[in-house]
């Protein structure tokens, strides 16, 4: 069924609805509009629209290709909620907030561009979007929400903004396919299990200092934590024996290693790897070079990567403690932290 829909109150589109033409007289997307209209497969979305209201397509399930306007400014709570068929998504740059759930559920969600307008995600704005392998967040985020990646399992790749001050509670808990958190110095308040039974992560520093660290953040993170007694009592919730001491590990973790501690860094240059090359071959707890995470750093540049191994070219093939080399880290992850100009530079040029 074709329906045209005018954009008044309560306008609700009938659920057996295939296909819409906007009247041209619509601005606002009503809420629940198109709630539940599960045979809905593609929208177009008009110019004259600005906001798209909470729960606008919240259950369109056949929802697989939405097009908004870079007229609209506010994209509602829940407004594409459980659309489970919705593959990629482009946010305009007219948006300043995603708002709360506004993506949740989205399972097949594969990739999100975010625009350098936004400076705020909202509380679980993409919570169970189980396909998504790679989010950049720009430079004018300052605020994650709680639970705003909560079960991305196959979220592999995050760069987080140079601003950030707030992550949420369980903002990324269960991100089981995460490897490296680069968090910036910005960062003051980090929510209570924030980066819980994030099972791949590896590699993480925390800023310090730090206005407030929550409970069990790195609960459940076993391959982080490889050399440090950590326990979690599953029965109580509160308890975790060793909270202190992991926080306290976590940012003193490279205080002996300052090239690997540089290489973190979300601002390295070729200047600094200069400055640090004679440690280029040193090994911290997991076996890892300053090569291995400058490889995994997402503000990495081409010239940075060059420099090292102009300087010290044995350390490109030394394993991590999983038989891992530097050049296998950013194979993985450098197509998406380097222009594509630039990784196939380093790659042609590297061997």
């Amino acid at each position: 069924m074709i329906y045209t829909y005018n954009g008044g109150d309560y306008e609700d589109a009938p659920r057996n609805t295939t296909a819409v033409i906007f009247h041209p007289s619509v601005t606002t997307i009503q809420k629940r509009a198109f709630s539940g209209c599960r045979s809905l497969v593609r929208v177009e979305i008009p110019d004259t629209v600005t906001r798209i209201g909470d729960y606008a397509f919240a259950g369109c399930t056949s929802l697989v290709r939405v097009t908004i306007p870079d007229t609209v400014t506010t994209i509602g709570h829940s407004a594409f909620e459980d659309c489970r068929s919705l593959v990629r998504v482009t946010i305009p740059d007219t948006v300043t907030e995603i708002g709360f759930n506004a993506f949740e559920g989205c399972i097949s969600l594969v990739r999100v561009t975010i625009p350098d307008t936004v400076t705020m995600i909202g509380y679980s704005a993409f919570k169970g979007c189980e396909s998504l392998v790679r989010v950049t967040i720009p430079g004018t985020v300052t605020h994650i929400g709680g639970c705003a990646f909560w079960g991305c399992v196959s979220l592999r790749f995050i760069r987080l903004p140079p601003n950030l001050e707030y992550i949420g509670e369980a903002a990324f808990d269960g991100c089981e396919s995460l490897e490296a958190l680069f968090l910036p110095l910005t960062v003051t308040h980090i929510g209570d299990y924030a980066f819980y039974d994030c099972a791949s992560l590896r590699f993480c520093i925390l800023p310090e200092p730090i206005d407030h660290l929550g409970e069990v953040v790195f609960g459940g993170c076993d391959r982080l934590l490889t050399t440090i007694n950590y326990e979690f009592d599953d029965e109580d919730e509160e308890d975790a024996t060793n909270n202190d001491e992991v926080n306290e590990w976590m940012m003193q973790r490279y205080a002996n290693l300052p090239f690997h501690q540089a290489c973190y860094s979300i601002s390295i240059t070729p200047q600094v790897i200069v400055h640090g090359i004679e440690h280029a071959t040193e090994v911290d707890d997991q076996q890892m070079t300053a090569l291995h995470i400058l490889c995994l750093n997402p503000h990495v540049t081409e010239d940075a990567i060059r420099a090292y191994l102009q300087l010290a070219p044995e350390a490109a093939d030394q394993q991590d403690s999983e038989g891992m080399t530097p050049f296998q880290y950013l194979c993985r992850n450098g197509t998406a932290f380097l222009e594509d100009r630039s990784f196939s530079s380093v790659m042609a040029w590297w061997y």
